[in-house]
């Protein structure tokens, strides 16, 4: 059995798919197996991907697309590492990443999901994803805390519990952290270790308003295991949360936001789920880090 395995679910990634393959065949941890799944590209992405030859790659092609997420369940299924590696076709992974999350993880057996940061490929600048479990917990009130092509999930924690990537399109990784910080530690690394393609073709801007409908969705839910059943006004105020547009100097608009803050927190105080004073941490950085 290989120590890693590296899921890579493709569709119409040609532009860019071998780059990302020989990123992960050139990294300095060799104990890996890369498994590949075309889910019905149509752009030449499989002919790219047969043309290269190297015996740590298995390739799976889909006659017709099925979809991201049955596709990723699939790779859950064959992946027969200690580790499991998320990658994608348009991202490069830095040539010491599964070393440095190996390393990480054999060290840690109580981290069951293990993240970093990214650089950004397109526009300047990398993530600042929250680091300890308790932080990562606090901060899916707001957004996903993983970037998801940079994480490394112990695939002992899938098996024992059944976990799949649920029906959540578009956020079915967003979903899965809530899952599994349940089940598992979770942290996510300081460094950069993947570089993340920004393009106009990529999920975040194709599917933009599915995304958003999903992960209110995934919030409320969040929110419904502490008490909250926020309303409409409610939910918009926290999207301005979210994106960090509590404008200090509009009185009507900061006061709201100060109410729905502490109701948040109050809620939370009531069933003890969250680490209060982390949870208190983030909630003000929503402030701070205003204009």
């Amino acid at each position: 059995m290989v120590k890693i395995s590296v899921l890579l679910p493709v569709y119409n990634s040609s532009l860019y798919i071998e780059e990302s393959i020989q990123s992960i065949l050139q990294q300095s941890y060799p104990d890996f197996e890369l498994l590949i799944i075309d889910d019905g590209s149509v752009d030449g992405t499989l002919g790219r991907i047969k043309g290269i030859h190297d015996s740590r790659i298995k390739v799976i092609s889909h006659a017709v697309n099925i979809g991201l997420i049955r596709t990723l369940n699939e790779g859950l299924s064959l992946c027969t590492g200690e580790y499991i590696a998320r990658m994608d076709g348009d991202d490069i992974a830095l040539p010491h990443r599964l070393a440095r999350q190996v390393a990480f993880m054999d060290a840690n057996p109580h981290i069951g999901v293990c993240g970093s940061q990214a650089e950004y490929i397109g526009i300047a600048g990398t993530t600042v994803k929250p680091l300890n479990h308790d932080e990562i917990r606090c901060w899916q009130f707001f957004h996903c805390t993983f970037v998801h092509p940079t994480v490394m999930l112990r695939k002992s924690i899938l098996d024992n519990h059944g976990v799949k990537y649920w029906d959540y399109p578009h956020a079915e990784d967003f979903e899965l952290w809530n899952r599994l910080g349940e089940l598992t530690q979770m942290t996510n690394l300081p460094e950069v270790l993947l570089k993340y393609r920004v393009h106009t073709n990529q999920i975040s801007y194709v599917h933009e308003s599915m995304q958003e409908q999903m992960a209110e969705r995934i919030i409320r839910q969040q929110f419904g295991q502490i008490g909250l059943n926020p309303t409409y006004e409610e939910y918009q105020l926290h999207k301005d949360f979210c994106h960090f547009r509590i404008q200090v100097h509009d009185f009507n608009q900061y006061n709201r936001a100060l109410a729905w803050a502490h109701k948040i927190l109050e809620a939370n105080n009531r069933v003890q789920k969250y680490n209060h004073e982390v949870l208190n941490s983030v909630v003000s950085q929503c402030f701070t880090f205003s204009h």
